[in-house]
């Protein structure tokens, strides 16, 4: 989706300020183009439509502050996604717009910038673009489903052109959010990977796009991973970072018919780096948080976790008992009894009675505690 913002961040703009306050406008979104150059008939625009970016001078109304008030009033009852103005003929809106812009969400722009032709050229670029790209992340959304290997090749020939013996993910975000374009990252990043792939000879093919809100670039391999190959990841790493300000999630290395893990693990990579806050998490770092987000995205896993986990609850409304409290705590300790009993403020004593409980509501009474405690720590991974 294409929005305001993306539209004002093109460099056919020159400088840009909002006539009137106007919350979160730059997220609105605009599927269209057009220019505003005469006044509006008895019955109001029919030319406009919902979420099209108008451009105006407003010269048809030099004289005639009435009609300009009057044609901007008309154009935003369309519910277009924004207007706006060269101030040649108009640098200030009335208080009747002003009230309209806050209550509708419209923002009316005035701008210095390029010719109508040019801007509109740039706008209508930038919104076939994200069409296409959009089309990537369809093809990416179908990646992520299981696949067998040579399926997954070829969707990573439709998406990136990739080939070779393996293949590496990265997910890239700005942390700019509404006031960063996504596309201005993409150029940056497409740059990156052309001189990352002139660099490297072992670099057969380098393609970046966006995914909804992120960007996520695919470097694929020509030979089956070898030392040196370590020597490229932080290199490229380097890059990215010194892009600008975006976090990074790192997948492993994979072969090109699971390029559908590398896709996962860098979307996990990048959600691991957004929760530290931290510039660049690589999958391979993520240690037991690897499995966490594993066992997360495997249905029958989760499925299986979440029918203990309720076998216990229910007995725990049933019996005003707190065996699922004392399941988790035993886990989180490793089966280690006094270590979960100071964690529930209980007695040793008190967790080895509920212990035992546990085992013959999950009908495994025979087993040691040591069992239970590693068939505990799979439930609540």
């Amino acid at each position: 989706m294409i929005t305001v913002g993306d539209v004002l961040a093109l460099p056919v703009f020159e400088s840009v300020r909002l006539a009137a306050p106007c919350e979160g406008f730059a997220g609105r979104s605009v599927v269209n183009a057009g220019i505003l150059d005469e006044e509006p008939p008895a019955n109001g625009y029919k030319e406009f439509f919902p979420n099209e970016f108008i451009l105006s001078s407003l010269g048809f109304a030099r004289r005639d502050p009435a009609l300009a008030e009057r044609s901007i009033v008309s154009v935003m009852e369309c519910g277009v996604a924004a207007l706006a103005i060269k101030p040649a003929a108009q640098d200030a809106i009335g208080p009747r717009v002003i009230e309209l812009s806050e209550r509708r969400g419209i923002p009316i722009l005035f701008y210095e910038g390029r010719y109508y032709e040019q801007i509109l050229s740039s706008v209508l670029s930038l919104i076939r673009t994200d069409q296409e790209q959009s089309s990537k992340s369809r093809l990416i959304d179908g990646l992520v489903a299981d696949r067998v290997a040579a399926d997954v090749r070829a969707s990573m020939y439709d998406i990136a052109r990739a080939t070779g013996a393996t293949l590496q993910c990265f997910a890239v975000q700005p942390m700019g959010g509404d006031d960063c374009s996504l596309y201005a990252e993409l150029s940056a990043l497409s740059s990156v990977l052309a001189s990352f792939r002139k660099d490297w000879g072992s670099v057969e093919t380098a393609y970046a796009c966006r995914y909804h809100d992120y960007l996520l670039a695919f470097v694929s391999y020509s030979r089956p991973p070898i030392d040196g190959r370590s020597h490229s990841e932080p290199d490229l790493i380097g890059r990215i970072e010194a892009m600008s300000s975006v976090r990074c999630g790192v997948s492993e290395e994979v072969p090109l018919g699971e390029g559908d893990l590398a896709v996962r693990q860098a979307r996990f990579a990048l959600e691991h780096a957004h929760e530290l806050e931290s510039t660049v998490v690589r999958w391979a770092d993520l240690g037991v948080d690897a499995f966490h987000a594993a066992a997360r995205v495997d249905r029958l896993f989760a499925r299986a976790s979440a029918l203990y986990m309720r076998e216990l609850e229910l007995h725990d409304q049933c019996n005003d008992t707190d065996l699922l409290a004392t399941a988790r705590a035993f886990a989180d300790a490793f089966g280690d009894v006094r270590s979960a009993a100071e964690a529930l403020y209980q007695h040793p004593n008190t967790v080895r009675y509920r212990l035992r409980k546990i085992k013959a509501v999950l009908g495994m009474p025979d087993s040691s505690d040591r069992e239970l405690a590693r068939f505990l720590s799979l439930v609540f991974l």
